[in-house]
C-alpha cells in the first residue's frame, strides 16, 4: 500500500474493523526509497510534468540529466562593442573566473530589430574580430569570435556571407516581426550554411511578448538535418526555448546550446536557469553543444 505516509507491506495483515490494512512500513524516509520499493527509477522533480516520466521510471529509461557542472562554456555573450557593459578583455576574464573553459563573443550586428545605434556593421565586425583574436592570444581560456546576426522576416541573415565565413560561431536570432508563424523564417536561417546556433528561437520576452509561433517538430528536424544548434537562452526574461520545445528538439536529434546572452559579467550566473530548463526538457550532457570541450565545439563549428 502506498499513501502519504509511505509504502507498506500489507500482505500478511488482516483487515481491521475499519477495513484498513496498516502493515509494515517498508519505505518512506526519502522519495528515492519510495520509488525503489516500487521497482521504479527516481524521476527528478524537473521531470514531473506528465510527459511520460512515470512509464519511463517504471521501465528504467529515465534520462541521465545534465547538471550545472557539465556546462563548460557560453557561446552567446555581449560586450561594449554593441549593447553590453564590459570590454572584450573584461568579458574573457570574467568567463575564466566563472570557471568556463571557453566563451564565444556574439555582439549584435545591425539589422531588423536593432534600434538606437545598437549593432555592428560588417566593417566593424571585421575590426572587432581583430581585437578578439589579439585578446585570445593571451587569454587563459579559449575565445571564439562570433556575432549575433538578425533573422529578417524572410529568414535572411543581416551580415554578409563573407564576414560570417571569417567568424568562428554565428548566432542568428529573431528580433523583429515577432507576430504570427515564424516557422519558415527560422528554418530558412537554420539552412544557411554559416549559421551555427539559432538564438532565442521564438523571440519571446516573459511578461512582455509571447514571440512568434513555431512548428517545433519541423524546426527541430531541420536543425538536426543541418547541424544547427537551437539555443536555450538562460536570461530569466527569456528562457527561450521553453522546456516542452526542448524535449521535442532532442527527440528529433537536434543539438542544444545553453547560453546566457550575458551583457555584463554578473550575468554568467544565469546559466543555471538554462540548465533548469534543459533538465525539464529531458536533456542529457551529450545533447548540449557547450557541454563539449573546446575541441568538440570546434568540430561542431567546422573550424
Amino acid at each position: 500500500k502506498v499513501n502519504e505516509y509511505g509504502v507498506f507491506d500489507v500482505s500478511d495483515v488482516e483487515d481491521t474493523d475499519a477495513g484498513q490494512r496498516v502493515g509494515q512500513r517498508v519505505a518512506g524516509e526519502t522519495e528515492e526509497e519510495v520509488y525503489e520499493a516500487l521497482d521504479m527509477e527516481w524521476p527528478a522533480p524537473e521531470l514531473r510534468e506528465n510527459r511520460g516520466e512515470v512509464a519511463a521510471a517504471a521501465e528504467g529509461r529515465l534520462p541521465d540529466l545534465l547538471t550545472l557542472e557539465d556546462v563548460r562554456g557560453d557561446l552567446h555573450l555581449h560586450t561594449e562593442w554593441s549593447d553590453g557593459d564590459p570590454t572584450i578583455e573584461e568579458m574573457v576574464e570574467a568567463g575564466a573566473s566563472f570557471g568556463h573553459d571557453y566563451i564565444g563573443l556574439a555582439d549584435h550586428a545591425t539589422g531588423p530589430g536593432m534600434v538606437g545605434g545598437v549593432g555592428l556593421s560588417d566593417e566593424e565586425l571585421r575590426e572587432q574580430l581583430g581585437e578578439i583574436r589579439s585578446v585570445a592570444e593571451t587569454a587563459d581560456i579559449d575565445v571564439f569570435a562570433g556575432v549575433e546576426a538578425n533573422i529578417d522576416s524572410e529568414g535572411g541573415i543581416s551580415v554578409g556571407d563573407d564576414v560570417l565565413a571569417e567568424l568562428d560561431c554565428v548566432v542568428a536570432s529573431p528580433h523583429s516581426d515577432l507576430d504570427g508563424d515564424g516557422t519558415d523564417r527560422i528554418i530558412t536561417a537554420i539552412e544557411h550554411p554559416e549559421v551555427d546556433i539559432i538564438g532565442h528561437p521564438t523571440g519571446r520576452m516573459l511578461n512582455q511578448r509571447p514571440g512568434h509561433d513555431i512548428d517545433m517538430e519541423r524546426v527541430a528536424e531541420a536543425a538536426a538535418e543541418n547541424g544547427t544548434a537551437l539555443e536555450i537562452n538562460s536570461d530569466p526574461h527569456r528562457l527561450d526555448l521553453r522546456s516542452s520545445n526542448v524535449k521535442v528538439a532532442i527527440e528529433a536529434g537536434a543539438t542544444i546550446s545553453i547560453n546566457t546572452d550575458a551583457h555584463r559579467p554578473g550575468a554568467y550566473e544565469y546559466i543555471r536557469f538554462g540548465v533548469h530548463t534543459a533538465r525539464r526538457g529531458w536533456v542529457e550532457p551529450e545533447d548540449v553543444l557547450n557541454c563539449r570541450g573546446a575541441d568538440g565545439v570546434r568540430e561542431f563549428l567546422g573550424l
